[in-house]
This record gives C-alpha cells, structure tokens and sequence, in this order.
C-alpha cells in the first residue's frame, strides 16, 4: 500500500487529518466549496477535514456566509451521537484468528517497531490490544497532536458545535465506517501501522497545504499516486470510490425530500470531492448543477 493511501484513508475515515503552516490566515484559505443547485432546491458543499487548530477560524468568509444561510447541517457521521467504547470493542480489538494481535506482527512490522518501542516503550504496551487498523490511528492522533493540532477543531466538529436550532443528518454511520476499516486482513493493517510511524512529516503537511489553498489537483494527485498494485486499487475502490457513490445519492435523496430544509450544508471528507469518481462529479452526472464557489459566483 502507498504510503499516500494510507494518508488518504485518514483523511476520509479516521477523523485525523493534521494542520499545519503556522501563521496562515484562514481568510485566505480556499478549500473545495461547492454550490449546488437541483429541481429548485439549493444546497452547500465543503470538502474538509477532521483535525486542526484554532487558527482554521472562522473559516472564510464566503463559507462562513453559506453556513449562516443554511437550514440543515449534513455531515458523514454525527459523532456526538457515536457510542465509539461499543464500536472499538466490535471492530478494533486485536483479533489471533485474522492474525490481528501483537505476536501475529509479520517479520516486516517487527523489524520496523522495535527502534520506534525502545523509545516508546509505555506507548507500545497501551496499543497492543487493539487491532492494527486502530494502533495506526492512535499513532497518527498523537503524531499530529504533538504538532499542535486536535480533532477539536476538525470542520465538522467545529460545525456540528454550531449547530444552533438546525437539523443534522448524516450520510453514513459511525458503524459502517468502523467496519470498512476492519475489513482489511492483516497484511494491509500492518502496513498502515508502520506507515503510521515511518511517513515523514513533509508528505503529512502536503494533504493540509493542497486543502487550504484549493489545489484539487493536487488532492487527487496525492490520492492516486503510486497506486501500482491490484490491492491497492482495490482499496481505494473499497474506501472512496463505493463511498462516493452512495454519499452523493444521499445528498440527492435529501435535496429531493419534501421535509428537507433548505438550504442544505453537507461538509464531507476532501478525499470525496476530488477526482473522475468523485462525489461532485456523480452528482453532476445525476444532473445536479454543480457551481466551484472559488471559480464562479455562488450565492
């Protein structure tokens, strides 16, 4: 597995997408902001991502705008409503059967965690119950922690804090995120955890300046990048490209709705809005009109 996918899947999955760049304004930040307009109805689009820090806010004007506008606030998952204790228990526990536990670690793994445990030896200990999957995330979240950046102040938590009197809805569940990630054998799973320890910091940064300067070129670039093999492929299917499917005839399934208040504000993972399969352009193929805020003016 490349190293980005790995990148990827936290970006969409995992609620760990890192912050960076000290100093930036987040005026002038430019992230995939959409428009879309169907049978009469208006909705928002913003690509974003779940771990960053205080100066991300308030974000730019013209979103900030959008948001006060809208009626209804449409996220993948609602975490406030997760009960993650039960679902780390059913899915992100190590596992001997699927070889999931600490002493099924294949030789590659081993060679890769003893230098990084000698120097984290408490740390190593509190992850080795849990499947490889979940050891990754924590590694990431404490990575970017250390960076100074929390999920605290990812974008759809700071909106679903702001909610006020609007609706929530969500697109997927917590479950079926939980589950997809499980999903994955144990050779996959090692490589995330050793990726998770072994990514430099420069290719960390790269997702966050692509997002915040509206490079969605760049954004799919670093999605598909090094994507060689057939399993690779056949992740990137599993975690996005299904995914975006079944989010954009959901966010259609909610424009159409009678009860729906409008306008809508969907706020979905970057990774889900860029790219020949992406959520925009399933929605523009549905004949959903589809406006790029930043290129062309939305109201």
């Amino acid at each position: 597995m490349a190293t980005s996918q790995w990148r990827l899947i936290v970006l969409i999955c995992c609620a760990a997408v890192f912050g960076s760049a000290t100093g930036w304004a987040a005026q002038n930040d430019k992230p995939p902001f959409y428009q879309l307009e169907w049978q009469g109805k208006n909705a928002y689009l913003l690509g974003s991502i779940h771990i960053g820090s205080a100066d991300f806010y308030p974000l730019p004007s013209q979103i900030e705008a959008a948001f006060d506008r809208s009626k209804a606030l449409v996220v993948e998952v609602d975490m406030n409503k997760v009960d993650s204790r039960a679902l780390l228990q059913k899915y992100g526990m190590a596992d001997k059967a699927r070889e999931l536990d600490w002493q099924s670690r294949d030789q590659q793994t081993v060679t890769a965690m003893v230098p990084y445990c000698e120097a984290k030896a408490d740390l190593c200990q509190s992850i080795q119950p849990f499947a490889p999957w979940l050891q990754a995330s924590q590694l990431n979240l404490l990575r970017y922690n250390g960076l100074g950046y929390s999920t605290d102040y990812g974008v759809d938590m700071q909106l679903l804090g702001r909610r006020a009197r609007r609706a929530v809805f969500e697109l997927e569940t917590a479950e079926s995120q939980f589950q997809l990630l499980a999903s994955f054998d144990s050779q996959s799973q090692w490589a995330m955890l050793r990726e998770a320890i072994s990514v430099p910091d420069a290719e960390l940064l790269s997702l966050i300046t692509a997002w915040r300067t509206g490079d969605e070129a760049a954004l799919d670039t670093l999605m598909q990048e090094q994507m060689g093999g057939e399993g690779e492929t056949q992740m990137l299917e599993k975690i996005l490209w299904l995914r975006n499917r079944t989010m954009a005839e959901g966010i259609i399934k909610l424009m159409n709705a009678d009860e729906s208040p409008a306008p809508l504000f969907v706020v979905i993972g970057a990774g889900h809005v860029v790219g020949d399969k992406s959520v925009v352009q399933r929605l523009k193929q549905a004949g959903v009109k589809v406006t790029a805020c930043w290129r062309e003016v939305c109201q």
